[in-house]
């Protein structure tokens, strides 16, 4: 049998591949249509290490993420020793805030042009693109390190209405707020079709034409949500995923909730207002939107975060960041001084499980034309953003070829 054809997709971590591992995805065909080589290192590298310097070690070992691990690491410590009150938990908001922007900044400016289809505009180079993405990165004020962190949230508002969107934020929301299904829609096309059109109209709009357009890549959320607050609902369930991760084999990689498999994302923020999101362009345009949030008056108050104390030496923490919800697990020794077990259970593992939403999305697209597939494949992969390097592959269209010419 001839090898399935498989499409490489750049991927800020590609770099990194050995050591945070790759997902495959399958366009089209039966679940499981996700493959996944996320090495579990946290359980391996953080026992025996100093509980103080387990934060650092975890930003490092996911280091597109490292500053949300890094917080998320300090709460789980902290709730683990009894000694939440000891944190600074403003100026964790801050610097929450401040990397989820960065990193939603990111995505947009510089992956969405390089990954979704069509975002290049024709007769651009790939190295013109990735220049001018640089360029606009490089003048953004969350790239300003010689500014305090409130110099550079207070620009940011203003840098993201002449440079992204051509009008201001809070107008920007406030007329999406009021028809969070359509507005987004007829915005990007409209701006889209003027002579200098903002980058954000350009880039929505790109994934509305031509085959399998993101709106007609249907991928309905999973209900209820990964919970993200500390009301006695949401302890509840934290404390059902710390159990788990601790003595179920392999769920940290193929996680649940109460039997369902939720996705994460901006689209289910704990302080977002209730509303349909089942497509591929609906995911875009909640990560657009969380931006602006994060830009806005209320972005300090926008992500959920949280820790617990589940038993003396032992405590759990959960982080909105920026691709979805991400949880730690501590577990100390009688001093509180050294790490005797971790876990981490990140979005790209609810995202990207094997029979999940998105598996689900990809499965649906066996009816679809070769060419369609690989397209509707990548859109869905990137909308749900994975954390490490991914490849696409049509196992159709191998299993049509049949066996290899001898």
């Amino acid at each position: 049998m001839s090898s399935p054809a498989v499409t490489p997709v750049a991927s800020p971590s590609a770099d990194m591949a050995d050591l945070a591992g790759a997902v495959r995805l399958s366009a089209g065909g039966r679940l499981p249509t996700i493959a996944s080589s996320r090495p579990e290192l946290t359980p391996r590298l953080a026992p025996g290490k100093s509980a103080d310097q387990l934060p650092e070690l975890l930003a490092a070992l996911h280091s597109l993420c490292s500053q949300a691990h890094r917080l998320t690491a300090r709460r789980a410590v902290a709730a683990a020793r009894d000694r939440l009150t000891d944190l600074d938990l403003s100026a964790e908001a801050q610097a929450l805030r401040l990397a989820t922007a960065r990193d939603q900044l990111l995505r947009i400016v510089h992956d969405w042009p390089r990954q979704l289809p069509g975002a290049t505009p024709r007769g651009l180079s790939d190295a013109a693109r990735d220049a001018a993405s640089a360029l606009l990165l490089r003048a953004c004020p969350l790239w300003r390190n010689e500014w305090t962190a409130e110099e550079r949230l207070a620009d940011l508002p203003d840098w993201l209405a002449h440079a992204l969107l051509g009008q201001p934020v809070a107008q920007w929301l406030e007329a999406h707020d009021a028809d969070p299904q359509r507005w987004a829609m007829t915005w990007a096309r409209d701006q889209a079709a003027a002579a200098k059109p903002p980058l954000m109209a350009r880039l929505l709009a790109s994934q509305l034409d031509g085959p399998a357009p993101a709106d007609a890549l249907i991928a309905p959320a999973i209900t209820p949500a990964l919970p993200a607050s500390d009301d006695a609902a949401g302890q509840a369930q934290l404390r059902r995923l710390g159990a788990c991760l601790v003595s179920e084999p392999g769920f940290w990689a193929a996680p649940h909730l109460n039997g369902a498999i939720p996705d994460t994302g901006p689209w289910s923020r704990h302080r977002g207002a209730p509303g349909s999101v089942d497509s591929a362009w609906a995911r875009l345009v909640a990560r657009a939107a969380d931006l602006l949030r994060l830009a806005g008056p209320e972005g300090g108050q926008w992500l959920n975060r949280g820790a617990l104390t589940l038993s003396p030496g032992e405590g759990i923490a959960w982080t909105e960041m920026a691709r979805g919800l991400l949880i730690h697990w501590v577990k100390l020794d009688a001093t509180g001084q050294t790490v005797e077990a971790c876990r981490v259970l990140a979005p790209t593992e609810w995202n990207f499980h094997r029979r999940g939403v998105l598996a689900q999305a990809l499965a649906g697209l066996s009816a679809r034309p070769a060419d369609e597939r690989r397209l509707a494949a990548q859109r869905l992969a990137v909308a749900f953003d994975p954390c490490v390097a991914f490849s696409i592959v049509d196992s159709l269209d191998a299993a049509k070829e049949g066996p290899a010419d001898a």
